[in-house]
């Protein structure tokens, strides 16, 4: 049963759902409750109205039989005219009425007569007052009796009460009733469709401006296969305000997803140019070398060119490696205390061999003794690539200025060297783009354009801000921020 389990699962996780049906049934949900609290309420006024009026008309019909009664000498006197009371007469549809006096029958209607045995209903009640109560009728029809204990006119005053109990049936009224809840339940089923018509009309007219945005995302992606690349989503003649936020997120995303790809093209162009170079070279010296085996000027220095050439293939293939290294998620950043001026001094040892002079030329400002929580890869790398591009970039014998200082958010990291050929803002934008090179002619054998690009990977890595300024037309300061961090490596002020 688990793999049972687990596919019944999975379907349902794979379940769509629909806003349209959604929308049409929880608004039908609650409409219809709300129509079915409105229909019953009413249902149920209407119900105890017709009954109060059944049975206001038997205590009239009852009042009438008491005003035909009098009292004269103390003998009770009935004044019946039948031809005003046809139903206690006529058997088809017969009503029923009974007097007593001091619990004795004292009149009966001549409905009663085929019912010579039976009696009907007598309470105790209250001498003035009327009581209506569901009974069953003498021939055995459902009905409702209207009891009544009253003093009628005398002639001397005299006070004689009698009791009378009128039957009338319910049929009618329950026919009625049944009529009534028959229209109530119609009408209530017939709100409930019209409801439902004109919801799914109106969800139907206002999802039309995502169906809208579906075509034109269809008609894009068209485009864009038919090679007929569409600057944006067009605007609508009619926006919408719910719709147009989605749009423009997608235009966003379609323009930075096209920065993207473009990249991504010159990217791998500019690899293939960086790594086709030395391989023509290479090949380019080989055939020569084939051509002219007895040549001693190129025998003599034919290994170590193709020494010299692959160690520069594999200088470019080592930092590609470490570019896609520091943009990967998976990099494994472990933050742990560092001394500062000790990794000033170690990094500045390291790059002695390439600047013998960097003694001289580099000026470290470390004011900051407190250990820095950090990734000593990640600061290792972020500071070998900067002294590097600030050293062999600056003019020669110009001073490199680094700075380490700490600031209310944590720590800045600043270097700062002078340039020999000036930047503009657009080239100053592009530092940090992979293989990114000044020098247009692309003829340099030691630098790729790699490195500040591994330091803007680093710096996103590790939540660092960089920056670039020109304090100065012919001078470039690189500036980065470092939020101070807990030991579990979160900061404690956020970056800004």
């Amino acid at each position: 049963m688990t793999w049972f389990t687990s596919l019944r699962a999975r379907l349902k996780s794979r379940s769509t759902v629909s806003i349209q049906k959604n929308l049409v049934n929880s608004v039908s949900l609650v409409v219809g409750t709300i129509l079915f609290i409105v229909f019953l309420t009413v249902d149920l006024w209407l119900d105890g109205w017709v009954e109060s009026q059944f049975e206001q008309s038997m205590i009239n019909k009852a009042n009438y039989l008491k005003s035909q009664v009098t009292i004269v000498d103390g003998q009770v006197v009935f004044d019946l005219d039948y031809d005003f009371l046809p139903q206690y007469q006529n058997q088809d549809d017969p009503h029923f009425f009974q007097f007593w006096r001091d619990g004795h029958s004292i009149q009966r209607s001549a409905t009663l007569s085929a019912y010579p045995e039976q009696e009907l209903v007598k309470e105790e009640i209250p001498l003035g007052t009327d009581k209506v109560v569901s009974v069953t009728m003498p021939n055995g029809n459902l009905g409702r009796a209207s009891i009544s204990y009253f003093s009628p006119k005398s002639n001397t005053n005299t006070l004689i009460p009698l009791s009378l109990t009128i039957y009338e049936s319910a049929q009618g009224l329950n026919r009625l009733l049944w009529i009534v809840d028959g229209l109530l339940i119609g009408c209530f089923l017939l709100a409930i469709v019209v409801m439902r018509f004109i919801t799914v009309h109106l969800i139907l007219r206002g999802l039309q401006p995502l169906e809208q945005l579906n075509e034109d995302l269809k008609n894009f992606r068209q485009q864009e296969q038919g090679h007929q690349q569409a600057a944006q989503f067009a605007e609508p003649v009619k926006t919408v305000e719910e719709i147009e936020p989605i749009r423009r997120e997608i235009n966003a995303f379609i323009q930075s997803n096209r920065a993207l790809i473009q990249n991504e093209k010159r990217l791998s162009g500019d690899i293939a140019h960086e790594l086709k170079t030395p391989l023509a070279e290479m090949i380019a010296l080989s055939e020569v070398y084939l051509r002219f085996p007895q040549d001693e000027r190129i025998s003599k220095t034919y290994s170590q060119d193709m020494l010299n050439i692959s160690k520069r293939m594999k200088k470019i293939v080592e930092n590609l490696l470490l570019l896609q290294r520091t943009s990967s998620a998976a990099l494994n950043v472990s933050l742990e205390p560092l001394a500062m001026c000790h990794l000033f001094a170690q990094v500045k040892q390291d790059l002695a061999f390439k600047y013998p002079d960097i003694e001289q030329r580099l000026q470290v400002k470390c004011e900051e003794t407190e250990p820095c929580l950090a990734d000593r890869f990640s600061l290792e790398t972020i500071l070998t690539n900067l002294i590097d591009n600030a050293m062999y970039y600056s003019p020669d014998g110009s001073e490199v200025e680094m700075q380490w200082v700490r600031t209310a958010q944590g720590y800045q990291l600043a270097v700062t060297n002078h340039l020999n050929h000036g930047m503009t803002p657009a080239e100053l934008q592009h530092l940090t783009r992979p293989l990114f090179q000044l020098d247009a002619s692309r003829t340099s054998n030691e630098r790729f354009g790699l490195g500040l690009s591994i330091i803007e990977n680093l710096c996103r890595q590790n939540a660092y801000a960089l920056q670039f300024t020109q304090s100065q037309p012919m001078a470039l300061t690189v500036s980065i921020r470092i939020p101070k961090r807990m030991p579990e490596g979160l900061p404690l002020v956020p970056e800004v």
